[in-house]
This record gives C-alpha cells, sequence and structure tokens, in this order.
C-alpha cells in the first residue's frame, strides 16, 4: 500500500543566479558535509522510491535575493515548479514598506513569507510592527513562517501574543522551534503554552542542522512531543532537502518518518501539509 506524502519544506538552488551567500564554502555556518549541497538543485531532485507517493513541496526561500525576493518567486515558476512557494519579507518593517514588499511578490506560487529571528534577530519578532504585518498577512490569505528558538520564553509569548491578535493567520514554525538537547526542558514548557492558539503549526525538519548525531529515537520522542502539545492535526513533518542529504538521503528522510510508530501519520506526512499549502 502506497504511502502519500507532501513535502511543506524543501529549498531549490541555482548557485548561477541566486546569492546564497550561506552556502559559500568559505562562510558560515560551517558544516562538515557542507559540500554535500553546494550545487544546484531542482524539483525532479526529490526522488522517492515505492511505497512511498510524493504528492506535491513547498520550497522555502533559501537566499536567492533578499534585496529582491521577487526574483526567486520568478525564477523558480521558469524552473517548471509545481508546489507552493514561502518567499522573504522582513516581518518588522514599517507597515507601509511590508505593504509594498507583499505587493511586489504577487505571485501564483505565494503562500507566504518566512522571516529568520533566530539569535540576536530576535529582537526583531519584538517590534510593534510585527502585528499590524502579521494582520495584513492574514488579509492577503498568507502564511507567517517563524523561524526561532521556541526555549526562548520572550519569543513564544510574543509569538502567542501574534496568534491572538490575529487569529485569521496561520503561522508556521520551522525546524521544531529549533529544539536542542540543552534547552529541552524549556522548549516544552514554551511548546505546552502553544496548545490554546489553534492558528500556530509547527514543521518539524531540520535534524541535520539541530542534532549533528542523527538518532531516530531522538526525532520520535521530539515529534511525539509535538503532537501530545499540539495534537496531530498541527503537526506536520518535512526534509529540509537539500539540507538533509548532509546526513542521509531524501528517501531515508521519509522512509523513516514512516517507519516510526506516530499516530495519526497520514496527517503528519501529507493531509495538514496538502491542506494549508494547496488552499487558494
Amino acid at each position: 500500500m502506497s504511502q502519500r506524502l507532501f513535502d511543506p519544506h524543501v529549498h531549490l538552488f541555482d548557485l548561477s543566479r541566486g546569492d546564497y551567500h550561506w552556502l559559500r564554502r568559505k562562510g558560515p555556518p560551517f558544516w562538515p558535509q557542507k559540500q554535500a549541497i553546494t550545487r544546484n538543485f531542482k524539483q525532479q531532485d526529490l526522488h522517492l522510491k515505492e511505497p512511498l507517493q510524493h504528492c506535491g513541496a513547498v520550497h522555502i526561500e533559501a537566499g536567492f535575493d533578499n534585496a529582491e525576493p521577487a526574483r526567486e518567486l520568478q525564477w523558480l515558476a521558469a524552473t517548471g515548479f509545481t508546489g507552493a512557494a514561502i518567499s522573504h519579507a522582513a516581518i518588522d518593517l514599517a507597515p507601509a514598506d511590508f505593504a509594498e514588499a507583499l505587493a511586489k511578490l504577487q505571485h501564483p506560487l505565494l503562500r507566504g513569507i518566512r522571516d529568520i529571528t533566530e539569535g540576536a534577530d530576535g529582537a526583531r519578532l519584538l517590534n510593534p510592527h510585527c502585528i499590524n504585518n502579521a494582520a495584513l498577512l492574514a488579509e492577503q490569505g498568507l502564511i507567517f513562517e517563524a523561524q526561532f528558538t521556541l526555549a526562548d520564553s520572550q519569543l513564544c509569548k510574543r509569538l502567542i501574543d501574534l496568534a491572538v491578535a490575529v487569529p485569521t493567520i496561520n503561522i508556521v514554525i520551522n525546524h521544531c522551534g529549533l529544539v536542542s538537547v540543552d534547552g529541552w526542558s524549556l522548549w516544552q514548557d514554551n511548546l505546552a503554552l502553544l496548545r490554546s492558539c489553534d492558528n500556530i503549526l509547527i514543521k518539524c525538519s531540520g535534524w541535520e542542522m539541530l542534532y549533528p548525531h542523527k538518532s531516530v529515537q531522538w526525532q520520535q520522542q521530539v515529534i511525539r512531543c509535538c503532537i501530545n502539545a499540539l495534537g496531530a492535526e498541527r503537526v506536520m513533518l518535512a526534509s529540509n532537502f537539500p539540507l538533509c542529504l548532509m546526513q542521509q538521503s531524501y528517501h531515508q528522510v521519509w522512509q523513516e518518518y514512516a517507519d516510526m510508530v506516530l499516530p495519526q501519520k497520514h496527517k503528519l506526512m501529507h493531509d495538514n501539509a496538502w491542506q494549508l499549502y494547496r488552499q487558494p
């Protein structure tokens, strides 16, 4: 019996057209296996074997051109990409500037924006403009992809404030809220605080960045915690392709998910992401 999947977090590259400063071998992040991903990737590289069945993917902006992010959407469409796309816009821009940035991003592939607010950049998530900008995203039916450390209690509370202030926006936390062994207890406590916010979802991915010594047991523990806190309807499994290739093949990522003992796996691997990202 086939296992359908919809991958809500992939990155496609064209090194000849995009910037990708973070991919340059001499710059950070200094991953030992970085050379495995320093090349072009297209939708056709998302290889799976039976019984896994690919039903679609979401391309997440990856630094193609943060000054003119619409260029990435245009390039993506020119490749024949058939999925959905998350572009870039700074969530702390002044409202007029944010509205202008969204206007430039209008494209059939667009489903939302991501803003990475890790580390010191987390202060930007606290900017008062964020609520107005989240409201504009909601008005346009766009998703806000939040990438920050969930173990940061101040930022977690801020995300809850955004979700409550703008109940019509869908907020998706990337890469399990950057969970770590060191911050495990606080991460669990803050994850539990999100329970009442039905418009906050979480994507479980990025294991190759979060836990260099890969462990399926650790992955399953994190995923189960997300399900217990938020419910299976608000959890999505994803690959973070091609970064996953620093540890294993694309097929192996999804085969391991398929082999895990998890409740309502069809929702985690397909239904939740399909419903969120395929909506017009």
